[in-house]
């Protein structure tokens, strides 16, 4: 079994690809700290509402110097239906979950299903997003992390439940603290 992956290691590039299907090596993507949500399908609700935020934040977090790269699954309707609708960062997909697998991002454990917390992360993003078709497996964990422009991992949050990701003001401070060192 493979060593889990932290903060201060360096992955490998792998290829992705872009919502036309052609292929993106995330290394080419990576001319600027990058902040990479990871997504259990673009169709998830908690998923849609947390790229929603992200976007909300994009000019600040790109004039501190980092790109936004949402990766999900294999539903590129889903992605490209979401880039037409006001998420203006690309969106990737990662249909052999590779990204997810280098980062130990796994499946969330199907009594977190029963959780007080995931059940308000669901009505909470009832009001800024719409359940879509479940194209992946419907326990795939989301998670969160941002890549030094040469892989390098300077944080890493792997979710618990559907819909657990790091607050927003939680990354706004550690992005921050991040292009403060990188400058």
């Amino acid at each position: 079994m493979r060593r889990p992956v932290h903060a201060g290691d360096r992955i490998d590039s792998l290829t992705l690809s872009d919502v036309d299907g052609q292929p993106v090596e995330l290394a080419a993507r990576l001319t600027s700290p990058a902040i990479v949500p990871l997504v259990r399908y673009f169709g998830c609700m908690p998923c849609q509402a947390y790229l929603r935020e992200l976007e909300t934040k994009r000019e600040l977090l790109e004039g501190w110097g980092f790109v936004l790269l949402g990766v999900g699954g294999a539903a590129d309707y889903q992605a490209r239906h979401l880039m037409a609708n006001g998420i203006g960062f690309p969106l990737l997909l990662d249909p052999e979950h590779r990204l997810y697998e280098t980062l130990n991002i796994h499946r969330i454990r199907w009594w977190k299903l029963l959780s007080p917390a995931t059940w308000w992360k669901y009505l909470r993003s009832a009001r800024h997003a719409r359940q879509g078709r479940i194209t992946d497996h419907p326990l795939q964990a989301p998670g969160l992390v941002i890549l030094g422009t040469d892989g390098t991992i300077h944080y890493l949050y792997r979710g618990e439940t559907l819909g657990d990701y790091p607050a927003l003001p939680e990354l706004i401070e550690t992005a921050k603290r991040i292009a403060a060192t990188a400058n």
